[in-house]
């Protein structure tokens, strides 16, 4: 009768890890390298995020008549814009004042962001301007916002996703290899017990 390996010892096991650890090294490396920069740029000599503001308004010939107007407006004057981000209508609003109620006009604010460029447009239904701020970022602020996921698409957001999945697969595969590689179960229980309570304690009172 054939004895059967146990999991730690199948090849499928190491290849999976093998494998997933390849997939996900140059995210990683990506991942740790802004990471070390964006915390410890207060300490050490180098450059932080830094993004230069600018502001601009935006004469109108016409009113808009609704937020599509405005998304192809701004998409012409700021072509490197870059992906829309979220759109904030304000609807009208009645206050009271000494003098009888005061009604504010319908307010729409139109968000656009990528690596380095982003943009805030805000507009006031029925008048003639559009108010833009502007930011360019460097090359740390660029990082930043990759590191964060910010301003970018959607094949970066599925890249990122495979590479949670290997992860993942990386975990697992590592528990499943423990024994074999670096002794008893038990020490390696107490190990992934006290990583779990440090990263828990960081997280909440670090």
């Amino acid at each position: 009768m054939r004895r059967r390996l146990p999991l730690h010892n199948n090849k499928w096991v190491r290849r999976l890890h093998a494998w997933a650890g390849l997939l996900t090294l140059t995210l990683m490396l990506l991942y740790g390298l802004t990471g070390l920069w964006l915390q410890h740029r207060a300490v050490l000599p180098l450059p932080g995020p830094h993004t230069e503001q600018g502001s601009e308004t935006l004469p109108l010939a016409a009113p808009l008549a609704d937020v599509d107007a405005l998304r192809t407006l701004l998409r012409q004057r700021y072509p490197q814009a870059g992906e829309e981000g979220r759109v904030r209508l304000t609807p009208p609003q009645t206050l009271p004042t000494p003098e009888g109620s005061l009604t504010l006009p319908a307010r729409w604010e139109l968000r656009m962001l990528d690596l380095r460029h982003s943009l805030m447009a805000t507009y006031v239904a029925g008048t003639l301007e559009v108010r833009v701020e502007t930011q360019q970022a460097n090359l740390a602020a660029s990082l930043n916002r990759l590191h964060r996921g910010m301003g970018t698409g959607l094949g970066w957001q599925l890249f990122g996703d495979l590479a949670a999945l290997a992860l993942l697969l990386l975990a697992l595969t590592s528990l499943f290899m423990w024994t074999k590689l670096h002794g008893p179960g038990r020490v390696g229980l107490i190990l992934l017990l006290a990583g779990a309570s440090g990263t828990l304690l960081f997280a909440l009172w670090g």
